[in-house]
């Protein structure tokens, strides 16, 4: 029989172990958040100083987009207890939460315990889920999953089986055994990735196209600067560069130059070429259909400008396009509801 200094080191080895193995993952996951967030230079250096990096962000308003239309979706809940504890739980606010995580990051979990006696319902994020295998896409097939994150200041890991519930509260061992309910976790996904068991994002597949995008139109604008304010060629040792540099050339500047050398001249800036134009609408109509269709979104968040009949066609467009987040949402409706009827002990006859 094992101590409780040996559990806890097992776990917490366990922890580790699953941590590291999930780490690229998580790193996806940040950079979708920067993204969506328009922090679209995460991670990145710049090559010289001068060179724009402003965002573009189409990734933002896509996700709100969708976020928008799945809020809609409501299936109807039969058994009225259900219902009730899903109302007193506020339940919709929570799956707002949730579509959030799963839209952003491809994933959600929630948690349906008991809490004095009473069903309740957690929104987990993927940053804070470690299952034993991240190679199935089925859950039936995790044997065990952590649940860890920080309570008071201290990290809490909560390691679940199928039969039995391990809680490590900083060095300190608070739970060993039994589940004292049955297995509370259900998942959401946006698009089921084959073989994985986390889910993926729409805003993976867009952001090397933002990325491009936003390239784009710094370079764009690199080069109005350049036509706008001029670049001046000077010879050496003639003018005084701290002057110039400092202050560039102001309307009405005047340029001391040493009598003798050749007088400063503005470069040819040239013309923006037809191909910058012509790459950034391209980049453009290929973010939309990667997508799913970023302009139909955008159109079906301002209903008020459309017919009844436009409306009825592109709300069953739409519900072509997100019938994998759609589906997901009405998965989780599901299975939340077998679970608060296991855990107030009634039987489900549905």
């Amino acid at each position: 029989m094992q101590s409780k200094k040996q559990i806890i080191d097992e776990v917490l080895a366990d922890y580790e172990t699953r941590k590291d193995a999930r780490k690229n993952l998580e790193s996806q996951w940040r950079t979708n958040l920067a993204f969506y967030h328009g922090d679209q230079y995460y991670g990145y250096n710049k090559q010289y100083f001068w060179q724009a990096t402003e965002s573009f962000n189409h990734i933002g308003p896509l996700v709100e987009s969708r976020l928008a239309l799945l809020a809609e979706v409501q299936p109807e809940i039969k058994d009225d207890l259900v219902k009730a504890v899903l109302t007193k739980l506020r339940f919709s606010r929570l799956l707002e939460e949730g579509n959030f995580w799963q839209e952003v990051t491809g994933t959600v979990f929630y948690k349906v315990t008991k809490q004095d006696g009473q069903p309740t319902i957690t929104v987990c994020s993927p940053f804070e889920i470690y299952p034993d295998k991240l190679d199935v896409s089925n859950f039936a097939e995790i044997k065990s999953l952590i649940h860890a994150k920080k309570v008071d200041d201290q990290l809490v890991i909560e390691r679940w089986t199928r039969d039995r519930l391990t809680i490590v509260k900083g060095n300190a061992l608070t739970y060993d055994g039994k589940l004292p309910y049955p297995f509370p976790f259900v998942r959401g996904t946006s698009e089921l990735a084959a073989g994985q068991f986390f889910g993926k994002s729409v805003v993976e597949r867009v952001i090397p196209v933002q990325r491009a995008y936003n390239a784009i139109k710094n370079r764009r604008a690199e080069f109005m600067s350049r036509m706008a304010c001029g670049v001046v060629a000077v010879e050496d040792g003639s003018v005084d560069l701290d002057s110039l540099e400092i202050d560039g050339l102001c309307p009405g500047k005047i340029i001391v130059y040493k009598q003798g050398c050749q007088q400063p001249k503005f470069m040819e800036a040239g013309v923006i070429p037809d191909e910058l134009t012509k790459e950034e609408d391209r980049l453009l109509n290929e973010f939309n259909t990667i997508s799913c269709g970023g302009d139909l979104l955008s159109l079906m968040t301002n209903r008020v400008t459309l017919g009844e009949g436009t409306l009825n066609l592109l709300n069953e467009q739409m519900k072509r396009q997100l019938r994998r987040p759609i589906q997901s949402i009405e998965d989780v409706y599901e299975q939340v509801a077998d679970k608060i009827l296991t855990l107030l002990g009634v039987e489900n006859e549905r």
